[in-house]
């Protein structure tokens, strides 16, 4: 039987962007690319989705990853994990975001969206590669209510309690050069994760072939 990855993308992301590109890590798998607005719709029950549940790999970036772990109760036996650029707390003191601002901005996305995507893309702007444009024309697509809903959910959100991760099968990697999630917010994780393996990647930011390559 064919394995079956399942991707999870960030923030107003489509990780389908690198979709041929992805799915080289894994060439005779079956490969699911999970649109944002779909994602936000059941963060707070993911394995309640059929294809999730039934996926032998699940790749979650940024939010995606979150999302993950805040639902890792639900993760079936034997499913392998890969989070990339994952957080504890997306409204720590080393994020530029306090739980009461983002709170604020995503109610303000259902008026004004485009200055909310924009301050997101000011954190990507310096990143090295070349997907920032097509990031942003992503965002762009994507409904102002489905902004707010992942936007809420990481402003009332956090890790602060033990994931079973004994079994093995959970990989973090994350990126020297990111700013959108900098690296103490993934390393805040390994307090609540013993059995994962973090790997740190010296020369990547935050995008998903710098991070898996």
């Amino acid at each position: 039987m064919k394995e079956k990855w399942i991707w999870l993308p960030d923030f107003a992301s489509d990780m389908g962007l690198w979709e041929d590109e992805l799915a080289t890590v894994s060439p005779e798998a079956d490969h699911l690319f999970v649109p944002y607005e779909k994602m936000v719709s059941y963060l707070d029950h993911l394995y309640g989705e059929p294809d999730l549940a039934s996926a032998s790999t699940v790749v979650g970036w940024g939010l995606g990853a979150f999302a993950l772990l805040k639902n890792a109760a639900f993760r079936p036996k034997g499913q392998r994990w890969i989070l990339l650029s994952p957080f504890a707390d997306y409204c720590s003191e080393e994020s530029e975001w306090t739980a009461e601002n983002l709170s604020f901005i995503a109610h303000q996305t259902l008026t004004a969206s485009d200055a909310t995507i924009n301050a997101f893309y000011e954190l990507l702007e310096d990143e090295l590669g070349e997907w920032q444009d097509d990031w942003l024309k992503c965002a762009k697509r994507i409904k102002p209510e489905a902004l707010r809903l992942g936007l809420e959910y990481m402003a009332k959100n956090r890790i602060d309690s033990s994931i079973d991760t004994a079994g093995g099968g959970v990989q973090v990697l994350y990126g020297r050069m990111d700013r959108a999630v900098p690296p103490s917010m993934t390393i805040a994780l390994a307090d609540f994760m013993p059995g994962a393996e973090f790997k740190e990647r010296p020369k990547a930011g935050h995008w998903p072939p710098m991070l898996l390559f």
